[in-house]
């Protein structure tokens, strides 16, 4: 199933702008590196990168170095992970337009 969230920060950039909309998909298989939204217990929906991998537990990473994170000093359960990035439409975008609200 395909899910489409809007970038609201800034702890992503550059790959990642305020207001890019991103396509995500659920997966079973997930690496390294790779860009996933999580169901954060304290801050709801977060889009990080996944920095290690443990056996049910998955270390998070911005790849912004200029600001810090709360949500990548601690582990998060694997089963929360929501779905893994796809691709973006930039927030310049005609079709940003569209996921205005």
């Amino acid at each position: 199933m395909l899910k489409i969230f809007k970038i609201s920060g800034d702890s992503m950039e550059p790959t990642l702008n305020k207001d890019d909309v991103v396509f995500v998909a659920r997966k079973k298989n997930f690496y390294e590196n790779d860009i996933v939204v999580v169901n954060d217990k304290t801050h709801g929906l977060i889009i990080k990168r996944l920095k290690k991998i443990y056996e049910n537990k998955v270390q998070l990473a911005s790849d912004n170095t200029e600001t810090r994170s709360v949500t990548c000093e601690r582990p998060h359960d694997f089963s929360d992970i929501v779905g893994k990035y796809l691709f973006k439409i930039n927030s310049n975008h005609f079709l940003c337009k569209l996921f205005q609200s």
